[in-house]
């Protein structure tokens, strides 16, 4: 891994990039506060118009977008999970029961995605959130419980093993899945939100790190790019994300059910159709 010399990257950034990064960075903290989302749905689709800018070939845009996005939710989820914690909004036993899923997930879609075409990756992302999106805003009639989530293992295992797969291949932390997965076992939104938001660390954890070691021969890749993680991107937007994490989860705290499921279906269509119109 290369020396970091964080001036030298600034100095050599252009000014619009730094100002996109600081403000994807403020929008990816206050949605993963506010609907435990890890801010990916954010990310991945901006990163993806800034990353040509600077330099990067078109091949290569998704899965550096995707890489530096699970690199930023790492200290985005951290700032939102401690928020979570200080209000008692983290079931830590579905935690544990998720986590062994999760892990094997995010490593094994971050093996798969730096293999894939920018393209597919593209299609992906955006089919994922579209889906979700819908099913988010009219499927809530879906999402009543059916259990306890703690008698819920079996259930916990199988939704952590394919959480952590398909967020380390779209580069997003989870709440999308987990957080209507966890009311559908039996959770309030609030605790479903926090619960999700503190699992999208783990996932980001071992997403990045696999991405990183993944790109690790890359040789063609702009400066200050390590493995698949693009870092003045990295910096710049977990400079403001972990700002306003906390500012996210206080709102999440006020707002009831509907809206935070609403709001959560809206993100997933906005970026669903800001991919499709990118290929």
């Amino acid at each position: 891994m290369p020396d970091i010399d964080i001036q030298s990257i600034i100095q050599s950034m252009d000014f619009v990039l730094i100002g996109l990064f600081l403000a994807t960075g403020m929008i990816a903290g206050v949605l993963a506060g506010f609907l435990g989302i890890g801010g990916g749905l954010v990310v991945v689709p901006l990163l993806t118009i800034a990353l040509p800018i600077a330099g990067f070939a078109p091949e290569k845009v998704m899965v550096v977008a995707i890489g530096t996005s699970l690199a930023t939710i790492v200290f985005t989820a951290i700032s939102s999970t401690n928020s979570h914690r200080k209000r008692h909004n983290v079931v830590w036993p579905a935690v544990f029961s998720l986590f062994p899923g999760l892990m094997f997930g995010a490593m094994l879609g971050a093996t798969l995605g730096s293999q894939m075409s920018n393209e597919f990756l593209a299609i992906f992302f955006g089919c994922f959130c579209a889906l979700f999106g819908v099913y988010t805003v009219w499927g809530k009639r879906y999402l009543r419980p059916v259990a306890d989530y703690a008698q819920s293992r079996g259930w916990l295992s199988l939704i952590g093993l394919f959480t952590g797969l398909v967020s380390s291949l779209v580069g997003i932390g989870g709440g999308t899945m987990l957080g209507p997965a966890l009311i559908w076992l039996g959770l309030e939104a609030r605790r479903a939100v926090g619960t999700s938001a503190t699992c999208g660390l783990l996932i980001a954890v071992f997403g990045s790190l696999s991405y990183l070691i993944s790109g690790a021969n890359e040789t063609e890749l702009p400066k200050y790019t390590v493995g698949y993680i693009y870092l003045p991107a990295l910096f710049g937007i977990i400079a403001t994300s972990v700002l306003f994490a906390p500012l996210g989860a206080k709102m999440a705290s006020y707002f009831s059910e509907k809206i935070i499921r609403s709001c959560l279906g809206i993100a997933l269509l906005a970026s669903a159709v800001k991919m499709f119109i990118s290929l």
